[in-house]
């Protein structure tokens, strides 16, 4: 595809050059890694890969070995990764594999130092950086790092502190390259800057470059320098020298944005491209170095010198189907040039291959197709079986009709009637012996926990056992035979877990993943059957767990069933919200019912009881036009009978007894409380004399 796009952009002209770039960096941004190999700096030869992948929290580190392909460990951190190098642990004697180091230069500006042999991170770099770290170069015992903000650091890693720290002011700094003696650096963005690190001087500056430099090597002994940038189809060699122009060396032309490049140290040049093709110049670095350029002037053009050989990978089955090749390392034993280690395929299952790029003549092939077959994603099938899954389909007995034949309907017919005949006489004996017959057993098969009958229990678990047997033969021949009518009469036993667990566990292993497979296809095609189909998936996957996760294709095998479990947990959140709604509005509408409920109970109990008056007023018996004396009680017959004619009917005399009788009446009934309250009231206008008089009449009395 990026191929094509580069074609279009030649005859499109300018506008359609730059929709045609675009398109190509978006087709193409997802290929480039984050890696880095361990050859030059712990080994003399690539034997590891450490790559940056995306995780769930963040990213992870894999370090894979690069001639099995199989990943040695694995880092998973919560930060973004944006750099990582190989290194040792300064004061180590031997080159084992335990004082191993990678640098990971995080997003936060920290540079934690992870060993592979231990699986943990040993050391975290911190204070130095404010930028994410976007590049970091182990180099005499110490380490270098770059942000983007332009700033290097060199670590001690032993302490663990910053020695020292240069400012190069160059912003949105991407590549990072020191010298063999530590003493100058190369930083690069848009443009390259060297440095002198201990006296902070700058050497020199090389303008050249539009989009940001992602690669940045030494080249002929750091006489020269080779960098490569996004979207930028070229590769460009600079003198190092201390008298160098502005200018590069050489240009280095390709088809495509180069992704990735490696230079030998006899100056050869490696660059892949995003269009998978690996490009290959011979000694150009070291050849540019002197005037005489006629063994290379035939091979330069408008735009660069063209590669003097080229490498694609087609697919084995098609011939026509391009392979990218996602990175290409010169080997890194001797001079390098006879060996070259590629690497295609993915970052899930990269595959790691050697080639020889040089002829029978020494220079390299001008145009080597490689054919191969293609390999895909670990999570996606592909045309190659595994191991696993031939064993599986082995297994598997496919049904054919090969051994069939076609008969005569009329001989047929005349057949059956006898069998039907001798099939009667075989059931009348068999139900005479007490044996069930087909019929029978059918019934069983439909018998269920809610028919059956619940007086006969022992009868009836006999009759269940020999139906789950029955069960496992029935859904095997439907499995077998592909009989969607008799697998459905198999799932309407749903009801009974006892029968589901008991069926699924005589289920022969072969059957299991096809099984599932008619569960998934009925869920997704009808959702409401989930309450007779669940049961059965639930019991397959717990039953047969052990099985199922020793099949690799079982990821893409599930989506199915994945995506339609999403589909019906989409809707639980916005059921859970209006069940919070309903249950708050049916709060409130049960506390107003409690409410006049209570209101209504105290109003009833307040009618029930018996009222009494607050005040009582009683009408006089004479007329309305009596005085006030005839407003008063009557006398008491107690005082009546006591009085005499002699003691006569004073004002203050009726005060005497009406006082005198106020003691004696408190133990009294009720009905004398009106005139207790008549009396005392009479008594309070009493005078004082008149009290003495009353104390003399009792005397006189008693």
């Amino acid at each position: 595809m990026v191929k094509k796009t580069v074609h279009r952009r030649k005859s499109q002209g300018a506008h359609g050059s730059k929709k045609a770039t675009k398109t190509s960096i978006a087709a193409a941004e997802p290929e480039r890694w984050t890696c880095a190999f361990d050859g030059g700096a712990t080994s003399d030869a690539d034997s590891s890969l450490a790559l940056v992948r995306s995780g769930i929290n963040g990213h992870r580190l894999r370090i894979i070995d690069v001639h099995t392909g199989t990943q040695r460990s694995e880092h998973a951190g919560t930060a973004k990764i944006c750099s990582v190098a190989w290194g040792r642990q300064p004061g180590a004697a031997d080159k084992g594999s335990a004082h191993v180091l990678v640098a990971m230069g995080l997003q936060s500006g920290n540079v934690q130092l992870y060993s592979p042999a231990r699986n943990a991170v040993v050391k975290t770099l911190e204070g130095a950086h404010v930028d994410a770290v976007v590049a970091a170069e182990f180099r005499g015992g110490a380490l270098f790092s770059l942000d983007s903000s332009g700033v290097v650091v060199q670590w001690d890693v032993a302490s663990g502190t910053a020695q020292c720290q240069l400012k190069t002011g160059l912003t949105g700094a991407r590549a990072l390259l020191v010298a063999a003696d530590a003493q100058r650096v190369a930083v690069a963005s848009h443009r390259i800057e060297l440095w002198d690190v201990s006296r902070a001087e700058r050497l020199h500056s090389w303008p050249g470059h539009t989009a940001p430099v992602h690669t940045l090597l030494w080249a002929a002994d750091e006489a020269a320098l080779v960098s490569a940038a996004d979207t930028d189809r070229h590769v460009h060699v600079w003198d190092a020298t201390p008298d160098a122009e502005a200018r590069p060396r050489a240009v280095l032309a390709t088809d495509s944005p180069v992704s990735s490049v490696d230079v030998a140290a006899s100056g050869s040049v490696l660059a892949v491209g995003e269009d998978g093709v690996l490009y290959a110049w011979h000694q150009i670095a070291v050849a540019q170095r002197s005037t005489d350029s006629t063994a290379t002037g035939a091979r330069r053009n408008a735009i660069g010198y063209t590669a003097d050989g080229v490498v694609r990978v087609v697919s084995a089955a098609t011939h026509t189907q391009s392979l990218p090749i996602l990175r290409a390392r010169f080997s890194r034993v001797g001079s390098g040039e006879d060996s070259v280690l590629i690497v295609r395929g993915g970052a899930v299952k990269p595959l790691f291959e050697t080639l020889s790029l040089a002829g029978p003549d020494g220079q390299f092939e001008r145009e080597l197709v490689l054919s191969r077959e293609p390999q895909g994603n670990l999570l996606l099938t592909s045309s190659r079986q595994t191991d696993a899954e031939q064993q599986l389909a082995a297994q598997l007995q496919v049904y054919s009709e090969k051994g069939a034949s076609v008969t005569d309907p009329v001989a047929e017919g005349v057949r059956a009637s006898h069998r039907a005949g001798d099939d009667d006489a075989d059931e009348s004996a068999r139900a005479a012996q007490g044996v069930p017959t087909l019929a029978d057993r059918i019934k069983q098969l439909s018998v269920g926990a809610d028919t059956a009958d619940p007086a006969n229990g022992a009868a009836l678990a006999a009759g269940l056992r020999l139906t789950a047997g029955t069960l496992v033969r029935v859904l095997v021949q439907s499995l077998h035979t592909a009989d969607p009518e008799m697998l459905e009469t198999v799932l309407s036993n749903a009801a009974r877990p006892n029968i589901v667990r008991d069926t699924v566990l005589g289920l022969p292993t072969a059957y299991v993943l096809p099984f599932l497979q008619q569960l998934f296809e009925r869920f997704h095609a009808t959702p409401a059957r989930a309450t007779q189909l669940l049961p059965w998936i639930r019991c397959t996957l717990a039953l047969h767990a052990a099985y199922l996760t020793s099949i690799p294709s079982l990821v893409p095998q599930l989506a199915g069933f994945y995506q339609g479990i999403e589909a019906r947990l989409e809707t639980h959140g916005r059921l859970l919200r209006l069940s919070g709604r309903l249950e708050l509005a049916n709060t409130q509408i049960r506390a107003r019912c409690l409410y006049e409920k209570d209101h209504e109970r105290q109003a009833r109990a307040a009618m029930s009881l018996p009222m009494k008056p607050a005040a009582v007023y009683r009408e006089a018996d004479d007329s309305d036009d009596a005085g006030p004396a005839d407003t008063e009680p009557p006398t008491p017959v107690w005082q009546a009978e006591e009085s005499t004619d002699d003691e006569g009917g004073s004002g203050n005399d009726d005060d005497q007894w009406k006082e005198g009788s106020g003691d004696e009446e408190m133990g009294s009934s009720d009905s004398d409380s009106d005139s207790e309250n008549e009396s005392d009231s009479a008594s309070d206008s009493g005078s004082d004399s008149g009290s003495e008089s009353d104390d003399s009449d009792i005397n006189g009395l008693e």
